[in-house]
């Protein structure tokens, strides 16, 4: 009786160990949603998080310049767009990932959902328990949340990487690294990847 109950003990403890950073992603969401600078400086290692998402947003538009092979030479045009794309992803990444603009930034983006896509008609995504009891609920947010994510991985007891589908784009997924500092999830590392940014 004694080894059955140390043996759901540790279960317990595995699945809270494997939830715990899952738990992390979903605290930096709300404290953007509040502008919780205090959290956010907290969780996120910011330097790292910046040169991550530059070097996917520049490897994105860099692909899509270049999509085609067999494509006649690059035009003046597509040139310009090489070389200015980049700088001006990096130059956005500088300006709004940081603990006090990331939340003004998010609130740019939920005007754009909340009120622009409305009024071009443009319908809101169904959430996984649209048409239930539980419609707009916590218990919907978290499913609708589990139903995106299409990859969890540990490469390691401190290391966590996560890949999310977006939303509003199937096609764009975002990539998170999570690293276990201290007693402490931090996000370490995020990409853009797939189309539609």
């Amino acid at each position: 009786m004694r080894a059955l109950k140390l043996l759901l003990a540790a279960a317990l403890l595995g699945v809270a160990y494997m939830a715990w950073p899952l738990l992390t992603a979903l605290q930096i969401r709300e404290a953007i949603i509040a502008g919780d600078t205090a959290t956010l400086e907290r969780k996120i290692e910011w330097e790292s998080v910046r040169s991550s998402l530059k070097g996917s947003l520049s490897a994105e538009a860099k692909a899509r310049l270049e999509k085609d092979p067999n494509a006649p030479a690059p035009s003046l045009w597509q040139r310009i767009k090489a070389t200015v794309a980049p700088t001006l992803a990096d130059s956005a990444v500088d300006r709004y990932v940081t603990p006090e603009n990331l939340p003004s930034f998010f609130g740019y983006r939920e005007t754009y959902r909340n009120q622009i896509r409305p009024a071009l008609g443009m319908k809101e995504p169904p959430t996984r328990l649209a048409g239930t009891l539980f419609a707009g609920t916590p218990i919907d947010r978290v499913a609708s949340f589990y139903a995106r994510v299409r990859r969890a991985v540990f490469y390691s007891l401190t290391r966590f990487e996560v890949e999310i589908v977006d939303r509003y784009q199937p096609e764009r997924r975002y990539v998170s690294t999570f690293e276990l500092k201290g007693l402490e999830w931090k996000l370490t590392a995020l990409a853009v990847l797939g189309a539609g940014y």
